[in-house]
């Protein structure tokens, strides 16, 4: 066989036997325009869309990424949201549509607004 033809069989099987899944999901914060993070990753600030992308193996059926989500904003206590994967889906159903992320304020900054 000649060195092409190695070449596309070998792209060709590699793609029969992994895959990915994206998903489109809007991350949103009150109050609005918190650093957002992705697996410790600066991705923007709120609100943002984001494209998920879930890569996956048909046989055993198996997920390889979960995903830590982390919204921060100045004067706010950070807030982190977890979403594991699920082995059992071959798609990113385990992250929802929307993401929303609830700050608080430090607890100093409320007793100095007082």
């Amino acid at each position: 066989m000649n060195r092409a033809f190695q070449l596309v069989l070998a792209v060709v099987i590699s793609g029969m036997v992994g895959g990915c899944t994206s998903k489109l999901v809007r991350i949103d914060s009150a109050p609005a325009f918190a650093d957002i993070r992705i697996n410790n990753e600066y991705i923007g600030k709120t609100p943002i869309y984001h494209r998920f992308y879930d890569k996956w193996y048909p046989w055993p059926m198996k997920k390889t990424d979960d995903f830590m989500i982390q919204a921060q904003r100045p004067g706010y206590e950070p807030e982190v949201q977890i979403f594991h994967e699920t082995p059992v889906r071959a798609d990113l159903s385990y992250v929802p549509e929307e993401i929303l992320f609830k700050l608080r304020p430090l607890k100093n900054q409320e007793t100095a607004d007082e």
